[in-house]
């Protein structure tokens, strides 16, 4: 059986707290799905919210926490659909 080897973290050269942002704006926007699912008038809508909520999930989880412009790309989407979703709700 092979070895694991260990790997070193990739070293970013931009301010860490950027991916957090990403994260916590995404969390907001979970949040907020899971309220929608919660109070949804209807099954569909219920299930139409929890749906959005996990495929954000795996969304947020896919993103390197080396790879700038996708975080980026992704804060800026995910603070978007937060807006549109308190504005509508």
């Amino acid at each position: 059986m092979a070895k694991a080897t260990a790997r070193a973290p990739e070293i970013v050269d931009f301010d860490p707290m950027i991916y957090d942002i990403m994260r916590e704006t995404a969390t907001e926007l979970r949040g907020e799905y899971i309220w929608l699912s919660t109070h949804a008038a209807t099954a569909a809508e219920c299930d139409a919210a929890t749906a959005a909520h996990i495929a954000l999930w795996q969304d947020v989880n896919s993103v390197r926490g080396s790879d700038l412009a996708t975080i980026k790309s992704k804060t800026d989407e995910y603070r978007s659909r937060l807006r549109q979703l308190r504005t509508t709700a």
